[in-house]
């Protein structure tokens, strides 16, 4: 019955591991530059690039879907633990990605803006309509829907796992200055009114931050030196510092260091095991937390959602072919049966336009009722194929 095929990809926590996924995301203009690629070679295509997972989803069967991904990531062999889904069982994954289902921290509120962003940013490619569109969407509507029935999650919820594994230190430092550095210091601030924080940016004079230190990046290996906890939450394309540059500061330390690494790509790979460092990507600090406590009640609420949603999309798919056959016999109607009376006509030039259109809104007013029903929710896949059937057209 189904008229729609889909199929996805997903390279997620835990399966997937930090430095994997930092091969695999596309962001800015590497996002656009891949959009304005799947174009060109007629794909319609969903990327979902987040610190925790690199989603690939396209309108078509595997097949399309290995294509596609050869043009997204042409200089990069995707990684085994790839998940690949179709059809309801895709959508439900959607689902529970938009809802932060899937997420370390249950209801994690950033991912339902990074879904309806990345959802933003393929829809002004004008490559993404119809009931693929649709699909998309849905994941949205589904996600904030499910939101309601978890309990409340703060925001920068990573930011406050960090911000609680900095917990007892009076100094802390934090690089970077974006949205994820900024939620770090907010988290520090509430965990502890009194910790004294310096943040380190490119861009130093750029940044308003009322009760913490400002400095310039290049200050940052002495703070490798100086701080017990630093947390590292640039925007870098690669390592902030070479591990060189990490060991160099370890060597010179003469107590321990805890290092966040909220980055993706990570902003540090520590070269080796140092007695004085214990490091932390935002995986292990995810695993800290990760939490699987999703009811039943929410779960059921939400496949129940995929099931309905992907009848209604499969069906709809489906009915636009049936709708545009019956059209298209309307259209040859009407030309032959203008033409057949045209003959007829004392001064058929004058008044063929007239006809045409008097035989056209006869037809309109006559198959509209159908045609509305069929466009409906009401509609079910045996009454498609009944009218369907009425007029002929093959159905699948």
């Amino acid at each position: 019955m189904s008229g729609l095929t889909v199929t996805g990809i997903s390279f997620a926590h835990p399966s997937t591991n930090t430095r994997e996924r930092a091969r695999l995301a596309v962001e800015g203009e590497r996002l656009r530059a891949a959009y304005e690629r799947l174009g060109r070679a007629g794909f319609d295509a969903f990327v979902l690039s987040t610190c925790l997972r690199v989603e690939l989803v396209v309108l078509g069967c595997d097949e399309v879907l290995a294509r596609a991904a050869e043009v997204v990531f042409p200089d990069v062999e995707l990684p085994r633990t790839g998940i690949v889904r179709r059809g309801q069982d895709l959508l439900h994954h959607l689902f529970r990605v938009a809802s932060g289902l899937n997420s370390p921290i249950l209801g994690e509120p950033e991912v339902l803006g990074q879904f309806r962003s990345a959802v933003d940013t393929v829809k002004q490619t004008g490559t993404v309509g119809g009931a693929f569109g649709k699909l998309l969407e849905s994941a949205i509507t589904v996600g904030r829907s499910t939101r309601k029935m978890l309990p409340v999650t703060p925001a920068g919820s990573m930011a406050l796992v960090a911000a609680a594994m900095a917990g007892g230190h009076e100094h802390v430092a934090v690089f970077g200055a974006g949205v994820m550095a900024k939620a770090a210091v907010s988290a520090l601030r509430a965990a502890g009114p009194d910790t004294l924080i310096t943040v380190y940016a490119r861009h130093p004079e750029t940044v308003d931050l009322a009760g913490v230190n400002v400095a310039h990046m290049s200050g940052a290996p002495k703070a490798l030196v100086d701080f017990p906890v630093v947390i590292s939450a640039t925007a870098a394309k690669c390592e902030l510092f070479g591990p060189e540059v990490l060991d160099e500061a370890l060597s010179r330390r003469s107590s321990s260091l805890l290092l966040l690494d909220l980055a993706m790509p990570p902003d540090f790979i520590p070269g080796s095991a140092h007695e004085l460092l214990t490091y932390r990507n935002i995986d292990q600090m995810g695993e800290v937390v990760r939490s699987n406590g999703v009811s039943a009640e929410v779960e059921a609420a939400v496949a129940q959602e995929a099931e309905t949603r992907w009848s209604r999309l499969s069906l709809h798919s489906s009915v636009g072919p049936v709708v545009s056959e019956i059209l298209d016999q309307a259209r040859r109607a009407v030309d032959e049966e203008v033409r057949r009376f045209m003959t007829r006509l004392d001064d058929p030039n004058g008044n063929e336009e007239v006809l045409r259109q008097l035989a056209q809104t006869v037809a309109h007013r006559v198959l509209h009722p159908a045609l509305s029903y069929l466009s409906s929710a009401e509609s079910s896949p045996e009454s498609v194929a009944t009218i369907a059937e009425a007029f002929g057209v093959e159905h699948a």
